[in-house]
């Protein structure tokens, strides 16, 4: 048998245990749904590894106090934060450097400013604070002009936080109606960018579609409900099929280190991040829907992720014409919705 016409499988899980040739390298314990309220009044924010936690006070306040930060495994929601075993403990010295007397802050989560807590692991930062009015009342920032960019720290020159005009000011802190990421970065926090597959081909494609029918039949027949493609999850599974085609390999792993989570994580499934239960499946060989669903049916590994009753989402990514076995395929499995699932 020619090699172009062998077909290879491998399954991947997070969480619970590994099939095939690699070990586990996902999440290193189980979060649990916290159920604590937001606490009224506190400011926090979270984000991803290597994005940014940005902080803002309303007009006239500056941040008095950190009451919570942890770059690592946190857990919960504002106002319920708790740290895990995995947790820099510069976290709550950085952040305070960082942020404590200005209107606004941002700080990047990464292994760069914090340390890395816990290796071979997608960590979050978790972050609270406590505004307070800041010191003599009219100034809204730590130090007067709060802009990014020297002394405009207004859209518009001479109409100031205390003007009678409606206009936003940037760099008061205060996302305004007027305001958005790309307008006003230090106000509403920058623009997240989703890393994957472009969008000319995320959308499932005719087999991608068919995948989908096949597998939720399946399920049905099983007594489980149907998965959800989000686009999130098919940009990232799009993406690493695209990868492996353009630069012939088969792994779980990028040629550049990323994991089955990473890449979810930076497609912007924000729950791929660290939040819920995720399971990746690859295949090589078959064009063909029916074809790489059967080889995944007769692998016990990939059979029990197909069938996973934790798992409600589904990203679906095929690359043709290229690569030793001409096409690839990935199926990533997470166990919440977000807004980009239908």
């Amino acid at each position: 048998m020619s090699a172009l016409h062998r077909t290879l499988v491998l399954a991947f899980i997070a969480g619970v245990s590994a099939v095939g040739c690699l070990g586990s390298t996902g999440v290193d314990e189980e979060l649990s749904d916290q159920k604590s309220e937001p606490l009224e009044g506190a400011v926090c924010d979270t984000a991803a590894e290597n994005s940014d936690v940005t902080l803002s006070c309303p007009a006239g306040e500056v941040i008095a106090a950190i009451d919570f930060a942890s770059y690592g495994r946190p857990r919960g929601v504002c106002g319920g934060f708790q740290a895990t075993s995995c947790n820099a403990s510069t976290s709550k010295a950085v952040v305070e450097r960082a942020c404590v007397g200005q209107s606004s802050c941002t700080v990047p989560a990464n292994n760069a400013t914090f340390g890395d807590p816990c290796r071979r692991t997608t960590k979050r930062l978790y972050v609270q604070a406590a505004c307070a009015p800041a010191p003599g009342g009219s100034t809204s920032g730590g130090g007067g002009s709060t802009g990014e960019g020297g002394s405009t720290s207004g859209g518009g020159g001479s109409t100031g936080e205390g003007g009678s005009t409606g206009a936003e000011v940037c760099g008061n802190g205060v996302c305004g109606a007027g305001e958005d990421c790309s307008s006003c970065a230090s106000d509403c926090g920058a623009c997240q960018s989703c890393q994957g597959a472009g969008p000319s081909t995320t959308p499932l494609d005719t087999e991608e579609q068919a995948f989908l029918r096949i597998i939720n039949q399946y399920r049905a027949e099983k007594g489980l409900g149907a998965l959800s493609a989000c686009t999130s999850m098919n940009r990232a599974a799009q993406g690493h099929s695209e990868d492996m085609r353009d630069k012939n390999y088969f792994s779980h792993s990028s040629q550049d280190g990323r994991t089955p989570w990473t890449r979810m994580c930076n497609a912007c499934y924000e729950l791929g991040c660290g939040g819920t239960a995720m399971a990746e499946n690859i295949a090589a060989g078959n064009s063909g829907a029916q074809g790489t669903f059967d080889q995944w049916k007769n692998s016990d590994g990939h059979n029990k992720n197909m069938l996973g009753s934790n798992f409600k989402v589904i990203g679906i990514g095929r690359a043709t014409g290229g690569g030793t076995y001409g096409s690839y395929w990935t199926t990533v499995f997470g166990g919440s919705s977000e807004a980009s699932c239908n």
